[in-house]
């Protein structure tokens, strides 16, 4: 059986690191991603920063010249920062543009160098990681709120333009990484009102997106893991 190619872009920590190595643990040979230098030379790894024309441009050419094939893409790369939201003029044009090319230009544009190849394979995926801000309104500043809910629209779009590729949207709640510099007060008051009584973990957005691979009649759904913080 050929092995599987992934992409995960975002996966020198956090959340991309988690479903890094769940994909890596299954068996495929998943090419990383990051801002920085190469921390595990043993890895296949691009360095690429998803929100600049360059930065696609390098790791969409690795893909498409080293290895000619692609299976599934995770775009998970993402940057926001923390704006209270009633602070409209601290969310500078320069700010929301940054935000902008991370968040949505860039999966949609990095997705649409990479289709003819994930075309190719016989069971293609592509996985968006969004958050439950795209469906609240409420998460670090509204540009960032705003950006996730036009992934999670676009997944939608997405997975009726590129079928059979099956598209989808994974939306996480409060994952303990350094994403969000999240106060103390936050956390305890989020976990008080999440029914399992507690943040999540890295490795729960993971688990969520070998469940999305494995489920081949779904596509176009935004699945919510946040251990039902939503509900109140």
């Amino acid at each position: 059986m050929k092995t599987k190619i992934a992409l995960v872009t975002g996966s020198n920590k956090g959340i991309g690191k988690a479903i890094a190595d769940r994909l890596e643990q299954s068996g495929m040979v998943v090419v990383r991603n990051g801002l920085s230098v190469c921390p595990d030379p043993e890895r296949p790894y691009v360095r690429g920063d998803v929100g600049t024309e360059w930065g696609r441009l390098e790791i969409a050419d690795c893909i498409l010249t080293k290895y000619r094939q692609l299976d599934v893409l995770v775009n998970n790369a993402a940057h926001t920062e923390l704006i209270e939201h009633s602070n409209l003029s601290e969310l500078t044009e320069e700010r929301f543009d940054r935000m902008y090319n991370v968040n949505l230009k860039g999966p949609f544009l990095l997705t649409s160098r990479l289709r003819s190849t994930l075309l190719q394979s016989d069971s293609p995926n592509i996985i968006n990681i969004a958050s439950v801000a795209g469906t609240t309104g409420n998460g670090s500043n509204i540009a960032y709120c705003a950006l996730k809910a036009g992934l999670i629209n676009m997944t939608k779009s997405l997975a009726r333009s590129l079928a059979p590729i099956r598209v989808n949207a994974i939306s996480p709640g409060l994952i303990d990484t350094t994403f969000v510099d999240w106060s103390e007060e936050d956390i305890s008051d989020i976990v008080s009102k999440t029914p399992v009584n507690r943040i999540g973990e890295p490795e729960d957005i993971a688990a969520a997106v070998m469940s999305v691979l494995d489920m081949e009649y779904l596509t176009g759904q935004n699945i919510t893991v946040d251990g039902g913080r939503t509900l109140n």
